[in-house]
């Protein structure tokens, strides 16, 4: 990774994005409007996240979006302070949370707005919103 800084002329990229599907439009569209939509499969009626195609459970094709609660609780967290990306760099140090959220399943994002030293296993949280592009809106946590 490059360590030269960013000028007028060599400007930092842009953040990569997610690309939507068909099976996971719902859920970004829910995002953008500030609802956390959870696909479920209508056969076996449990929660499945990311959106995929097919149920891990029973194999169903059939699935249904529902709003979900926005809060849960620290699962997992890791401080990054090597970007993976450069558009990331000046973010760095960030943290990443793995939230078990009380719509039942986990979410992997971002947590804004809570000190390193104050993170603990079992800290309730809250999906929030960050609107990336008109199109994209990502989820982050933050305290609850």
């Amino acid at each position: 990774m490059s360590t030269v800084a960013p000028t007028a002329e060599r400007p930092l990229p842009d953040r990569p994005l997610p690309r939507p599907t068909r099976e996971s439009q719902p859920f970004w569209d829910g995002l953008r409007e500030g609802k956390f939509m959870i696909q479920h499969c209508t056969a076996c009626g449990r929660p499945r996240h990311y959106p995929q195609p097919v149920c891990p459970h029973c194999w169903s094709m059939e699935s249904d979006f529902r709003e979900a609660p926005l809060t849960g609780r620290v699962h997992s967290w890791t401080v990054c302070h090597h970007a993976f990306n450069f558009a990331f760099k000046a973010a760095t140090p960030y943290i990443v949370v793995l939230a078990d959220m009380d719509a039942g399943v986990r979410v992997n994002a971002p947590l804004h707005g809570v000190a390193e030293a104050d993170l603990r296993i079992g800290l309730p949280v809250r999906l929030s919103f960050e609107v990336a592009t008109p199109e994209i809106t990502l989820p982050c946590l933050v305290a609850a």
